[in-house]
């Protein structure tokens, strides 16, 4: 089973680790990037490439704050359903509750590419054979 995920970070290193992290928790998903809301809305609604199983959006975005981020990515989405996780340098209490925008789960950035892993392998709902 092959999974598609949209990572949209600011941070190119961030895009590195979760690659990393990405390959660590389910080496045969496929991961397109964008680095700021408004290009990964445009290549959405191009259709630039096949739409995501998941997308995972960082937190802190410069030129679109969250809300209005994910309210456009919902519009770029249209009829299809995709799983919404924000990941966060905060607390996860100390945030608001998006679920109402589509996203499924918030997750604090892990302090180890190995927990980012674990973090990757539970919202895919991958299960490592024993």
């Amino acid at each position: 089973m092959n999974n598609s995920i949209l990572l949209i970070d600011d941070d190119p290193d961030d895009h590195d680790i979760f690659e990393f992290a990405l390959e660590m928790a389910y080496p045969k998903a496929t991961c397109e990037h964008s680095f700021n809301c408004q290009d990964a809305v445009n290549k959405i609604k191009d259709r630039l490439f096949p739409l995501p199983d998941n997308i995972f959006l960082d937190f802190n975005m410069p030129k679109m704050e969250l809300p209005k981020c994910l309210f456009a990515i919902n519009e770029a989405l249209g009829v299809n359903h995709v799983d919404i996780v924000i990941l966060t340098g905060l607390k996860v209490s100390d945030l608001p509750n998006y679920q109402s925008f589509g996203v499924m789960k918030v997750i604090s950035k892990p302090s180890t590419i190995e927990l980012l892993a674990g973090e990757i392998k539970d919202v895919m709902g991958y299960k490592a054979s024993a």
